[in-house]
């Protein structure tokens, strides 16, 4: 289940974020993975000062976010990284790694992409997604994100004109399995409706979604 999250980043967190993008000393993004031929970015270090600021603005915000809370259910979230597409700068098809050598590992469940510049700032640079046989292809607003499963076959087209800025961080989920999170969206969905007019109902539905978290969790 791919979601897209509407302004995670509020204005006054996009106008910091955007004084402290020029300060950003950005490198190769291979750093991270020099035997990828796909990746063809540019990526801020994680000592940088100001990306750091940055990592730490996004990483609050999402952690803020009631569909982060609600749908991802995060246990723990990789270091917020910024991206930055240049023109002829792509990242081809990938599936994003399945354990980050974190202490102790991070197993992506989920990933995230927060945009930072508007989508008229820049051509091509489409997040796209394999979905059976379909594309799926994302460019949002400042402040939007997209959180979709980390198994997803996904890339990023070349950027042919502008600047593309965008931060990526991944999560581990409470609960491993996508199947198991999406009946808990729904029980959540359910209680919430059920609660105006049967408050037994909502009672049970509320009862029902704490005990399979508490089935399903990792701990």
């Amino acid at each position: 289940m791919i979601r897209q999250l509407h302004q995670v980043l509020n204005e006054d967190e996009l106008a910091v974020i955007h004084a402290l993008l020029p300060q950003v000393r950005f490198v190769d993004g291979r750093v991270t993975n020099p035997d990828n031929t796909s990746k063809q970015n540019l990526q801020a270090p994680q000592e940088d000062p100001a990306s750091a600021r940055i990592s730490q603005i996004v990483r609050d915000a999402l952690f803020r976010h009631a569909d982060i809370r609600g749908w991802a259910m995060p246990r723990t979230m990789a270091r917020p990284t910024v991206v930055r597409y240049e023109p002829g700068m792509t990242y081809g098809w990938h599936v994003d790694e399945a354990l980050f050598p974190s202490t102790p590992p991070l197993r992506s469940d989920l990933s995230c992409t927060v945009f930072l510049n508007p989508p008229d700032a820049y051509d091509g640079g489409e997040l796209t997604m394999q979905l059976g046989q379909e594309e799926l292809k994302y460019k949002l607003a400042p402040g939007d994100a997209i959180l979709y499963p980390s198994t997803t076959i996904h890339q990023v087209a070349p950027v042919t004109r502008g600047v593309r800025l965008a931060v990526i961080t991944w999560m581990q989920s409470w609960i491993s399995s996508s199947e198991r999170r999406e009946l808990m969206v729904q029980l959540e969905e359910a209680r919430a409706r059920a609660g105006v007019q049967d408050e037994r109902l909502a009672v049970l539905l509320d009862s029902l979604r704490t005990n399979l978290f508490r089935m399903w969790a990792d701990t």
